[in-house]
C-alpha cells in the first residue's frame, strides 16, 4: 500500500486554508464547496469530541459558522506532518455581529493515499466565537 507523501499533505493543508480564507470574497456555501474538494467521499470527523458522521453534517455547521463571520480569516501557526497524519494549530479571527472574534484551536487529520482527508479531529472553545461584554 502506497502512503500519501508529505508534499501532498502540505499542498492539501494549504488548499484547505485558502478555501476557508476565501470567505471575505465569497459566500459561505462556496467556501464549503472548496473544502468538499479536499475531503474523501466517506470522510468522518470529530468536533470537540462529538462525532461528525459525514461531510453533509459538517457542511451544515460550516454554512452557519462562515455565515456568522463574514470576514473570517484563519492563521496557521503550527504544522506537524507525519504521513498519513498531520496536525495544525491555528487562530481564527473575524467579527460576529460587529464585535471582534479571536478563536484559537487545533485540527488533526488522517489522509488517504489519494491525498484526501479521511478523518479529522477539531478542537476549540465555541465560546470564543461570541463576543461577551463586561
Amino acid at each position: 500500500m502506497q502512503m500519501v507523501s508529505r508534499e501532498t499533505i502540505e499542498r492539501a493543508l494549504s488548499a484547505l486554508n485558502a478555501a476557508e480564507n476565501a470567505r471575505a470574497q465569497t459566500s459561505a456555501e462556496e467556501v464549503s464547496a472548496g473544502i468538499d474538494k479536499l475531503m474523501s467521499p466517506d470522510v468522518e470527523g470529530w468536533r470537540n469530541g462529538v462525532h461528525v458522521p459525514d461531510r453533509a453534517t459538517e457542511r451544515a455547521v460550516e454554512t452557519r459558522a462562515f455565515g456568522a463571520l463574514p470576514d473570517y480569516f484563519r492563521t496557521i501557526e503550527r504544522v506537524i506532518i507525519d504521513p498519513p497524519f498531520a496536525a495544525t494549530g491555528w487562530t481564527i479571527r473575524g467579527s460576529f455581529e460587529g464585535q471582534p472574534v479571536e478563536a484559537p484551536g487545533s485540527s488533526q487529520f488522517e489522509f488517504g493515499e489519494d491525498g484526501l482527508i479521511r478523518r479529522y479531529w477539531m478542537n476549540f472553545n465555541p465560546e470564543d466565537f461570541f463576543y461577551r461584554k463586561g
